[in-house]
Parts: C-alpha cells; sequence; structure tokens
C-alpha cells in the first residue's frame, strides 16, 4: 500500500493519528496553510508571539506568553535568523553565533543484492525487517569515530524497482526493460548505511539573501560538506554491506554511495548545553538568552547517532513539555 503517503487504515504512528486528535479535544487551535516569519519581543527581552502570514498571504500577529519552536534543523534556525531586533541584530537567541551552525544530516547509502532466486521481497512492511548495530561504536582500529547501523529491507514495489527508488536508477525504457524487471522485482534485497554524522561548525545553515518564498521571508542556504569521517564511515559501511550481501549469494551487487531520497535528518543546528557561549538551549530546551522561549525539534541533538531520529525527538519533546507545564507558572520570573 502507499504507506509512504500516510495510512488509510489509520494504522501508522503518524502524529494526524497519535498527537493531533489528542491536542485539538483539549482546546488547541491548529492554523493550517500559517507561515511564520518572526518571533517577537517585548522591551523587557521575553518572546511575546509571532508574526506570520495566514492563507490569504495577509500578515497576522499570534501574541503568546510562551513560545516553542518545532520546525526541524532547517526551518527553527532560519526563523530565529530572521527575528533579528536591536536586542538581537545577529538573530534571536544567538549570543552564542551558534544558531545555524552544527548542522548535520544522516549520510545514507543503499547496496543492493540481486539473488537468482525468487525471494518475494517486495512483500511485507515497508519499513525495516532487521536492524544491525554491530559496526555502531567507535573502533579505533577503523580509524574513525562512532559507526554506522545497517538498516535491512525488503525489494521494492512494482513502480518503485521500474523507476529507480533501488539502488542501480530507473531500469531503462526499452526492449530489455521487462528482462531487467524481472531479474530484479522479487529477487532483491537491500541492506541501507546510515551513518553518525558529526557536528562541524562550519556546516550550518543561513538566510539567502537571494531567494525568498512567496511571502517574502528569506529562504535559508545549506552550507554543508560530507566530513571526513563521515566520509570514512560510509566508505566502511558499504564495504561490509556488500561482504554481507555476497556472503548471502547475490550474484550481482549495486552500489548507491549517497541516497537522495532517504536519510538526511535534520538536526544540530540550536545545540543543547549547559554553557550559554557554546550552545543555544539548556538541558529543557530553554534558549539561553530567551528564558520563555523553547525548542523541542532535532536541531538540539549534539550528535546525530546513526538511527533514525524520531522517537529521540518525541522523547525530548514530550520531556520538554512536561517541564513546561509544571513550570508555566514560574517560567517569566
Amino acid at each position: 500500500g502507499p504507506c509512504e503517503l500516510g495510512c488509510v487504515r489509520q494504522s501508522k504512528g503518524s502524529t494526524d493519528i497519535t498527537y493531533w486528535p489528542k491536542a485539538i479535544q483539549l482546546g488547541v487551535i491548529l492554523k493550517t496553510h500559517a507561515r511564520v516569519s518572526q518571533i517577537t519581543l517585548s522591551p523587557e527581552g521575553l518572546a511575546d508571539g509571532v508574526i506570520y502570514f495566514d492563507s490569504e498571504g495577509i500578515m497576522q500577529k499570534q501574541r503568546a506568553r510562551i513560545v516553542v519552536l518545532a520546525c526541524n534543523g532547517i526551518g527553527t534556525p532560519r526563523l530565529l535568523l530572521n527575528s533579528t531586533s536591536n536586542q538581537f541584530p545577529g538573530g534571536l537567541a544567538n549570543s552564542s553565533g551558534l544558531v545555524g551552525r552544527n548542522l548535520m544530516f544522516h549520510p545514507y547509502a543503499m547496496v543492493m543484492g540481486i539473488f537468482e532466486q525468487d525471494l518475494e521481497s517486495y512483500k511485507g512492511p515497508a519499513s525495516c525487517s532487521i536492524i544491525s548495530q554491530e559496526f555502531h561504536e567507535t573502533d579505533s582500529k577503523q580509524g574513525f569515530v562512532r559507526g554506522f547501523t545497517f538498516q535491512v529491507g525488503r525489494g521494492g514495489a512494482p513502480l518503485h524497482t521500474a523507476l529507480g527508488s533501488q539502488p542501480g536508477g530507473p531500469i531503462a525504457w526499452g526492449a530489455n526493460h521487462r528482462k531487467v524487471f524481472a531479474e530484479r522485482y522479487g529477487h532483491n534485497l537491500n541492506i541501507s548505511v546510515c551513518g553518525e554524522d558529526l557536528p562541524e561548525r562550519h556546516n550550518r545553515i543561513v538566510l539567502d539573501d537571494q531567494v525568498t518564498d512567496t511571502d517574502g521571508i528569506p529562504g535559508a542556504r545549506i552550507e554543508y560538506t560530507l566530513g571526513a569521517n563521515s566520509s570514512m564511515i560510509m566508505k566502511k559501511g558499504i564495504e561490509r554491506a556488500k561482504e554481507a550481501l555476497e556472503a548471502s549469494g547475490a550474484y550481482e551487487v549495486v552500489v548507491n554511495p549517497l541516497l537522495r531520497e532517504s536519510g538526511w535528518h535534520l538536526l544540530g543546528t540550536t545545540k543543547m548545553g549547559n554553557n550559554k557561549n557554546t550552545s543555544v538551549v539548556d538541558g529543557v530546551g530553554r534558549t539561553h538568552d530567551v528564558k520563555n522561549l523553547f525548542i523541542v525539534d532535532g536541531s538540539v541533538f549534539v550528535t546525530s547517532g546513526a538511527v533514525n531520529p524520531t522517537s529521540t525527538i518525541q522523547a525530548v519533546a514530550l520531556y520538554i513539555a512536561d517541564y513546561i507545564k509544571n513550570n508555566s507558572r514560574h517560567i517569566l520570573d
């Protein structure tokens, strides 16, 4: 089924199923097709609301006693950097100069083995069948720190196989198409390599001085180079994945060394820490500079970990939400 696009049976744990219905039941007002351009400050230096464009493109002001950001590792620094003022000329909550810096992704490779036997590998859940963290921790003999996770997944559905969501790209149209399709469909198995990216100051999000969105808000420009450590991690991961597939009987192995369509989670650009000079938020997600401004997304991560971050992001967000709930009366003190 079309599980990547939501679940018609509501079996998938997406936020429209797990969180929003209860939040709305408890009184949350969800404003869709709204685009926030700036967080505003009171004369005392507290966040007092946001300016946003509504679905008609009309500028509106939403006042707030506490402001919480959850715009991911690109959207959160973009909004903070665009929220300049006399108090924060370099961007809101940016006295450390670290808003937007230390951008991390998850470098992601996919290695596909093609087998003689029909594995019926198009059947089953679309997610991982097996996860291995044998190579997740630092091994000093390898010459790099941290490591990678293997995610073993089934083969693709018919269109995925034909149009190239698997390594090797689309199957060329023409007389040979059916032959190649028959060799791959149901006969392939994929091992994905998810590497742990490390925080590097030069990898960052900045405001684009040339490009704006349809409401005139400056776009985000990504400045990122895959670091030497991450490159070594991916090289080793691909080597071991090829070794595993060949040992399992694959007669052909196809490698996509950096898969554009998957991974690349957005992390690290408003780093969490105890020192306001070396981090943006404290241990409960509160910005060091503005005591009623919180960040609850993956931008607070200090490293990426070689795993999908959604569960951890949710856990951190719930932890910070509990703190706000239990201390809301005193946050402005």
